[in-house]
């Protein structure tokens, strides 16, 4: 049901003859349905799932039947009456068998326990995955918006060349300025048409990464929501300290999470190794009964008189005494199942003495395991450690270079207007407008790059205190 409604909303979000822009936390739920690898991932939880489903049903008794059927030749035992027979015979056997473990050294239970920290640690991984791939949505997203604002830029840029250069039409039509002055213009604005057209490869370059991110497919007119943002509004970063970021993020990664469990995983491991060397106890219980077609049933008896020769005062004399001879009729088939049912009822008791080893080196290799989980722990909070330390440096580097970048924009913008001006009433030389063009189009792109970078840095190290990804102030 789920699925259904997810798929009508892609087809809502998708529709051909009206786009909606997606917001960048749409892209990141689309991306998160559509990713194989959470998939993958799902379906390893599924398993861990049904693994401890399985463990706690090792509780319970078990409970299993069987028949069988033979056809006997020659010398065979009847099972109904556990006489030899010389003829042929069919017989057919039933039974109901129970077994139950009483002990076994806590085996069970701890094998629960590890089932369960198993199942919690995948669904950890799935938490991970789908932040590792909010991160990969939020830089591309990013990306565009970063190709957007950077083409319009130049679009901006070419048809501020293109006004000059019929400013500059005008007075050479008029007389008065020489042909020669439109051709470095004429060349700018050749040149401004590039890098328009180089920028929107880029954007449509951006986009086809974020399909291929999304799993859409390339004929899915995509857009993207344009944000308002205030960088002004961002929190600032040097406020925010290594430890308070360290352990804030420690307790919003799902690795650290998973780890845990897993070292928790393997030392039930090493309980569920060390039951082996413990005695174990269970009780099983039977019902059987069978058939055989060559059993009779006693339905009474014939009073007989049988003849005897005795020995009486050294003569032989004969002398009939009563005897009470039985009769047999047909057995049928459901009484002889009912007359020759049975119960049986086993307590075993096993004390493992010596087995070669195995339980043994089942305890060390345990005991490893123990080690190497945390390891991948000790490995997961350094990458942590590893990556605030990053974050937050490249946080702080990028506020201070938008800054800059900032005061610098600031600067060539007012050189350029006052250049524009000069130009324009004619006291100004093209070379020297195009140069100081020039100067303000390099400070205008690399305010752009430190804006973006600042903001991507900026987010990043509130996702990693647990907040969500987004870039709206």
């Amino acid at each position: 049901m789920k699925s259904l409604i997810f798929f009508i909303l892609l087809l809502f979000v998708f529709n051909l003859n009206a786009q909606k822009p997606l917001s960048l936390e749409e892209c990141i739920q689309i991306a998160q349905k559509n990713s194989i690898s959470v998939k993958q991932s799902y379906l390893t939880n599924s398993e861990a799932v049904i693994l401890e489903k399985y463990s706690r049903q090792q509780l319970l008794p078990s409970l299993n039947a069987s028949t069988d059927i033979s056809y006997n030749l020659g010398r065979s035992i009847d099972p109904t009456t556990n006489d030899f027979l010389t003829e042929s015979f069919t017989s057919q056997r039933y039974s109901i068998n129970s077994m139950l473990t009483l002990y076994n050294g806590n085996k069970l239970r701890n094998s629960i326990k590890q089932a369960m920290m198993n199942r919690k640690a995948t669904e950890k991984d799935i938490e991970q995955m789908k932040r590792d791939i909010s991160l990969l949505v939020a830089n591309t997203y990013l990306s565009i918006l970063y190709a957007k604002e950077n083409l319009a830029n130049a679009q901006n840029q070419y048809q501020s060349t293109k006004e000059q250069l019929d400013k500059m039409n005008k007075l050479i039509n008029a007389g008065l300025q020489a042909p020669t002055a439109a051709l470095n213009l004429e060349a700018q604005l050749l040149s401004d048409d590039q890098v328009v057209i180089s920028r929107k490869n880029d954007l449509d370059k951006f986009y086809l990464d974020l399909k291929n991110i999304l799993l859409l497919d390339d004929s899915v007119d995509l857009q993207i929501e344009t944000p308002q943002i205030i960088i002004e509004n961002l929190s600032f970063p040097e406020l925010k300290s290594l430890n308070e970021l360290y352990n804030a993020s420690l307790q919003h990664y799902p690795a650290f999470t998973a780890a845990e469990y897993r070292i928790k995983s393997a030392e039930y491991q090493n309980k569920i190794a060390n039951s082996a060397l413990l005695p174990s106890v269970n009780f099983f219980a039977g019902l059987s009964t069978n058939y055989a077609d060559r059993a009779k049933k006693l339905i009474g008896t014939n009073d007989v008189i049988s003849d005897r020769t005795v020995i009486f005062n050294g003569q032989e004399v004969t002398i009939g005494f009563p005897v009470s001879v039985p009769v047999f009729g047909d057995y049928n088939y459901f009484d002889q199942l009912k007359d020759n049912a049975g119960v049986g009822l086993a307590l075993q008791v096993r004390i493992p003495i010596y087995n070669k080893y195995a339980a043994r080196s089942q305890i060390q290799r345990s005991k490893l395991n123990i080690e190497s989980a945390k390891l991948s722990k000790e490995k997961v909070i350094q990458q942590v450690k590893s990556n605030i330390q990053t974050s937050l440096a490249d946080a702080k580097s990028a506020r201070l270079q938008y800054l800059a970048a900032s005061k610098a924009y600031d600067a060539q913008k007012a050189a350029f207007e006052n250049a524009k001006k000069q130009f324009d009433i004619g006291s100004l030389g093209t070379y020297d407008y195009l140069n100081a063009k020039s100067m303000f189009e390099q400070s205008e792109n690399t305010l752009l790059i430190s804006k973006y970078t600042y903001l991507f840095k900026t987010k990043i190290l509130e996702f990693y205190l647990g907040e969500n990804l987004s870039f709206k102030n």
